[in-house]
């Protein structure tokens, strides 16, 4: 019968620590996930901490995004860090690494900003690779 309490109690003090080790995990391997989920379906993320919108131009280093959601156009800082893919999901194919060059005027985009509140730099943007 201890045998039973020893292993109990071994399990209470021991589920904090693997839960707090799988939900790091979680955490860590969503950003390297992030360029396989097809643009708009980002949970936690689209519709939320992300704005979708049209590329009408890039200048700079600012992306120019119109979008529903906005009365005037959008501007958004691309710093070194931020990344850039192509989803080619509506293809049934692979995203792609993509480059500002891929920020053409009429092109469909999904952008993070580093910071949801402040909205200044871009952690990433995914690009309609459909629309030419």
């Amino acid at each position: 019968m201890q045998k039973i309490r020893l292993t109990r109690s071994m399990r209470l003090h021991m589920l904090p620590a693997l839960l707090g080790c799988a939900l790091a995990t979680a955490a860590q391997a969503h950003p390297g996930t992030e360029r396989y989920i097809p643009l708009g379906q980002s949970p936690g993320v689209s519709g939320k901490g992300a704005m979708m919108g049209t590329v009408v131009g890039y200048e700079g280093d600012m992306l120019i995004v119109i979008s529903p959601a906005y009365p005037t156009p959008q501007r958004a800082r691309m710093v070194p860090a931020s990344r850039v893919w192509l989803d080619r999901s509506a293809a049934k194919q692979t995203t792609l690494v993509g480059a500002v060059t891929d920020l053409k005027p009429g092109r469909r985009v999904e952008i993070k900003f580093a910071d949801g509140a402040r909205r200044d730099s871009v952690e990433w943007v995914k690009i309609d690779a459909a629309v030419p």
